[in-house]
């Protein structure tokens, strides 16, 4: 995902659980921590005032054989 806004100052401090800049208390902060719970990777790119991308990586799964034992 790639937005043009005003790009994030602190990614480290962005993924930190619970971390928000929101100051009406109507977002919880837990973008980061639901995103890598669900992927297997997560790269974000940010520079102020250059936008932000971010990338998901999630493995497929892979066929099994199995065997009666």
């Amino acid at each position: 995902m790639r937005d043009s806004g005003v790009g994030i100052p602190d990614v480290a401090a962005a993924r930190e659980p619970l971390f928000t800049t929101d100051t009406d208390g109507e977002r919880s902060g837990m973008g980061f921590t639901v995103m890598e719970s669900f992927c297997d990777r997560v790269t974000v790119r940010s520079a102020p005032g250059a936008g932000t991308t971010v990338t998901l990586i999630k493995k497929l799964a892979t066929k099994q054989k199995f065997t009666r034992g």
